[in-house]
């Protein structure tokens, strides 16, 4: 009974995913309030406030989407007479997002997900000998979202959410989605 019953949730399952299509690709910039790389407080330890993403929605029915994203957070970077340190991480995150309400010009959604994390430090000493470091971390996000319909081809979206994972941060990014609905109507087969 048990294997019909999965058979038949992943049937629903792909047939939903069959039905859905991406509808919108762009990215944006965000900050965040980072977090300190193998929680060690030192400042040659935190990581880089400010990032730049690239996601996409890819819409299932009307109130729900899954939105695959690439974050990458720039350097913190910290000097001082005879070494140089930096913190980079970079963040694959797959949400899925709830739509409350679905205007012709606002949306509004809550979402929730879950992300893989990847961080790196490079300490260089007298410009030299160098040490590597890096650690990754699976992580849980809940946030809220909107997208506010700025022309037929372009979105602008704006995103927070709080990550539960080893490096526990806040972040609050924005951007710019292109729609691909859009492009796809006005494709001129005859060109």
């Amino acid at each position: 009974m048990k294997k019909i019953n999965i058979i038949f949730i992943l049937a629903i399952l792909t047939f939903s995913a069959a039905n859905g299509q991406f509808t919108k690709l762009g990215g944006g910039l965000g900050y965040t309030t980072g977090f300190p790389f193998h929680q060690q407080t030192w400042d040659a330890n935190k990581s880089g406030h400010y990032d730049v993403s690239v996601k996409g929605i890819y819409e299932l029915n009307l109130p729900v989407h899954i939105s695959p994203s690439f974050t990458f957070f720039m350097p913190h970077v910290t000097k001082d007479i005879s070494s140089k340190t930096s913190v980079t991480a970079m963040m694959f995150d797959l949400n899925g997002h709830y739509v409350f309400n679905s205007l012709d010009n606002f949306e509004f959604y809550g979402l929730a997900g879950i992300d893989i994390l990847l961080a790196w430090k490079k300490e260089t000493f007298n410009g030299s000998s160098s040490s590597k470091e890096s650690d990754n971390a699976l992580g849980l996000n809940i946030g809220a979202g909107t997208c506010l319909k700025m022309t037929e081809q372009i979105d602008l979206y704006l995103e927070a959410k709080y990550i539960l994972s080893k490096y526990d941060q806040f972040m609050l990014n924005v951007g710019v989605l292109l729609n691909l609905q859009w492009l796809s109507k006005n494709e001129n087969p005859g060109i």
